[in-house]
Parts: structure tokens; C-alpha cells; sequence
């Protein structure tokens, strides 16, 4: 494996060694519902992924191949029939499921993918205000949320709405902003961008690239690579539930260096190769 990247310290703000996750649920398929036994479903099995102050790190996979599920582990929301095994860092510190609530909003910031994740009965305002820089006053938090209200096209009628009010774009980028205005060490973000027109796509990801090089993290889960290629560096190539591959950037520079079959298929299906589909035993 390439473990090229940007930082210098070599420090980890967050690193993962052999995380599984899974559902216990009941064997319904081979048995009545009153007698079912449990079974546990694993998702994620043996994941190891590290991130860096300084850099982004792209866990780049399919819609649908457990990325949430390892976002939601990491900021600890489980639902109660989740198993969770295997060790999570924070800065040097081991956590538990409980040590990571505590740090969800004071370390560790959240841009979900699903925008359920606003508070349905609170207006934007206050949510903004609850995520701005504790330690600010009143007047400084204001003006950064203004800052970046202008600078993600939202008016500041927005803060008076609630978020059944916003459509689709607007809920994401006020989600981006949460996460901003939180002032953490390392930021997560699950798909950030679906909903967003190309160019406040591209400015997502170059805040997120400015903030990463102000000695901070980004863990970015995603399925667009072409995007993550533009600001990541290093790629961690998730199928399966698992990491197949993990490399620099650079290594996207030709499929010759990259050693999974799936890798070389994310390569292949780049708009400037014309998108071609290879078997996944070439």
C-alpha cells in the first residue's frame, strides 16, 4: 500500500484498527417469527483507516456499501441492535461509543448525509447559533455565520425558516455550514455534495481542502471520486464492507498503479476515460 500524503507530523487525528459493523437481527427466512434465532449481519468487516492532521483522507465506494453506517460509528449514533467491534483513536485518545457523543460539536463535526439530521422544530438561526464557536460572543458568532451565508448563496431570510421550508440544496448547504461554524479538528463528511450545483460542489470541497491544511482533518465518504480526486491525498477504496485499497492520489494518475481490480474500474469510469465498465477480474 501507498501511505503517501500531505501532512508532516505523521499524527493521527483519527485512526480505525479492525472496525466491524453489523445488525443483530432475528433469522426469520429459516424459521417462524416466534422462534426465529439471532443472527448478526456483518457490514463492515475489519476496516482499518487512518486520517492525518493536514490531509483529507476519501473513502470512496458505491451508494449503498455501509459508508454511513461507519459515519454514524464514528460520531457514536447506534441503534440499539448494532454491534460495533474493534478500536477508534481520537487525537491519541481511544474512545467508546459514549467518549464519542461527547465529542460530536466539541472535536469531531458532522455533515451527514440525510438532512433529517436538522431539528424539524428548531428555525435555522438557532441551529446555526448552537454550532458556532462557544467560546465567541454573540456578536463574532453572527458574523461568521453571515460570512459563510453569503458565501454558500443563502439569504438571511434562510435563518427564519425552518428546514421543512428549504428545498433539497439549501438543507445541504446549511448542514456544510453546521459543520463549519463548529470549529472541530476533524470534520466527516458523508456525501456532502449531492444536491449542489457543480460550482458549489467544488467550493465545498475547497473549503474543506482549506481547512484540512490549517492542521486539521477531513475524513470525506463519498461516491463521486472524480471530486474527491480534486482535493484528497490519499484514497481509501471501500467495497464490500471493506478497504480493498489504499493509495495517494497520485496513484489515480493510471490504472497501472493501482493495484485492486475495483480501483482500476473507479479509474475507468472517470468522465476523461470514457467511462468504460472493466470486469472486476481484469
Amino acid at each position: 500500500q501507498s501511505l503517501d500524503s500531505r501532512h508532516d507530523s505523521g499524527h493521527h487525528l483519527l485512526q480505525i484498527a479492525e472496525l466491524s459493523i453489523g445488525f443483530r437481527m432475528y433469522d426469520s427466512d429459516n424459521h417462524s417469527f416466534f422462534r426465529a434465532p439471532k443472527k448478526d449481519r456483518w457490514m463492515i468487516e475489519d476496516l482499518n483507516i487512518s486520517v492525518h492532521e493536514g490531509e483529507i483522507l476519501a473513502l470512496v465506494g458505491a451508494s449503498g456499501s455501509g459508508k454511513t453506517l461507519l459515519a454514524d460509528a464514528l460520531m457514536g449514533i447506534y441503534e440499539p441492535n448494532v454491534i460495533v467491534q474493534g478500536t477508534i483513536w481520537f487525537d491519541g485518545a481511544q474512545q467508546t461509543a459514549a467518549s464519542l457523543t461527547t465529542l460530536r460539536g466539541r472535536g469531531i463535526s458532522l455533515v451527514p448525509q440525510s438532512i433529517t439530521h436538522l431539528d424539524p422544530l428548531m428555525k435555522v438561526g438557532k441551529q446555526l447559533l448552537a454550532n458556532t464557536g462557544r467560546g465567541r460572543q454573540l456578536r463574532q458568532r453572527l458574523e461568521r455565520i453571515n460570512e459563510l451565508l453569503t458565501e454558500y448563496r443563502l439569504d438571511t431570510s434562510v435563518l427564519e425558516l425552518y428546514p421543512f421550508e428549504l428545498s433539497g440544496g439549501m438543507a445541504r448547504r446549511v448542514l456544510l455550514l453546521t459543520a463549519l461554524l463548529d470549529e472541530p479538528q476533524l470534520i466527516i463528511a458523508d456525501e456532502p455534495t449531492p444536491g449542489l450545483d457543480l460550482p458549489l460542489a467544488i467550493k465545498a470541497m475547497e473549503d474543506f481542502r482549506r481547512f484540512a491544511n490549517t492542521g486539521k482533518g477531513v475524513l470525506l465518504i463519498t461516491h463521486d471520486i472524480e471530486l474527491a480526486l480534486k482535493v484528497a491525498d490519499r484514497v481509501a477504496v471501500f467495497k464490500d464492507g471493506t478497504v480493498v485499497e489504499e493509495t495517494s492520489v497520485d496513484s489515480f494518475a493510471s490504472p497501472d498503479t493501482l493495484r485492486h481490480p475495483f480501483s482500476r474500474q473507479l479509474w475507468h469510469a472517470l468522465p476523461e476515460h470514457d467511462f468504460i465498465v472493466m470486469e472486476a477480474n481484469e
